[in-house]
């Protein structure tokens, strides 16, 4: 498998752990940004144990920091967006983050955004919008606000990783999923959830965020700022096929249409992505050059 192929494999693996948040959240009863606390503990954890090397403090630099607070940001904010919200809404608009990407991209990395770029955004977000649209509603408007700065925060995030690529952009997952937990530690009280809760708890540290963010982290280098926001738009997608399976919650025919749309998007546009790149590898590849004849052994040449 090519190595950008394996990327965008990790990124579909990345989305398919994050749409596990929806029945993991919904089966734990305790506090919002509490679960987001201990969930980002139990990441970092995660991250560290399964990275070559850990984590290495020494190492980090106001990139990372800065990558990092972003995640937490976005991370809080996500959460307590649901709260103020309907989950459609908030879903939705944090799902603007390939707009940002697509407008600051060029500026900070110099990643051009084409013209058919801007084609697949818009197509694919309008698929997230008609998968969601029975749900949608105007309450919630401060929620609404917050989910939309989410988004923000998600897409620079994804920018600044991608100027980290060449700098273990981990360690800026690791960090951030730190600064997470103690930004929720004012918010964790007594009493603890059943001890059920606890062990869904901490599959949604390990799995769900830990595992998740280690796949995403091993896409970051191989592939565009755009393509590590777009193609994780599969996320809200798969949610609701869990939420189904075990609640039982059927997605009306207009949200199967937007998921369909999404999801052939995403495919085809990947698609694209990676055949342009193997075409330029081919491009530049240093035509082999053909054998030269063996020379006569001039030693045995008499004199």
């Amino acid at each position: 498998m090519q190595p950008r192929s394996k990327a965008v494999l990790f990124l579909v693996l990345a989305a398919a752990l994050w749409s596990t948040s929806g029945v993991f959240i919904k089966s734990i009863h305790w506090t919002p940004i509490a679960i987001a606390s201990i969930r980002g503990l139990l990441a970092a954890v995660t991250i560290a144990l399964i990275l070559p090397g850990g984590f290495q403090i020494k190492n980090l630099t106001w990139a990372h920091l800065l990558a990092g607070s972003f995640l937490a940001i976005l991370s809080t904010l996500f959460v307590v967006a649901m709260t103020m919200a309907p989950a459609a809404n908030v879903i939705v608009l944090q799902y603007t983050a390939p707009l940002w990407v697509a407008v600051f991209a060029p500026l900070i990395l110099r990643e051009r955004t084409s013209g058919r770029d801007w084609f697949f955004v818009g197509l694919i977000f309008a698929g997230i919008v008609l998968f969601f649209v029975d749900s949608l509603s105007f309450e919630g408007f401060w929620g609404n606000i917050l989910a939309t700065v989410s988004g923000f925060f998600f897409g620079i995030q994804a920018i600044l990783l991608r100027r980290l690529s060449n700098k273990s952009p981990a360690q800026a997952i690791i960090l951030g999923n730190f600064l997470t937990f103690v930004i929720g530690l004012p918010f964790i009280s007594l009493p603890l959830p059943p001890a059920t809760d606890l062990v869904i708890l901490l599959l949604l540290g390990v799995f769900q965020m830990g595992l998740s963010y280690f796949f995403y982290c091993m896409a970051v280098p191989r592939v565009s700022s755009l393509e590590l926001v777009l193609i994780p738009m599969l996320e809200p997608i798969i949610c609701p096929i869990w939420v189904f399976i075990f609640l039982d919650e059927i997605p009306g025919p207009l949200a199967l249409f937007g998921a369909g749309v999404v999801i052939v998007s995403v495919i085809i546009w990947s698609l694209i992505k990676i055949k342009t790149a193997a075409d330029l590898v081919a491009a530049t590849k240093t035509p082999d050059l053909p054998e030269l004849p063996d020379l006569p052994d001039e030693t045995n040449e008499p004199s």
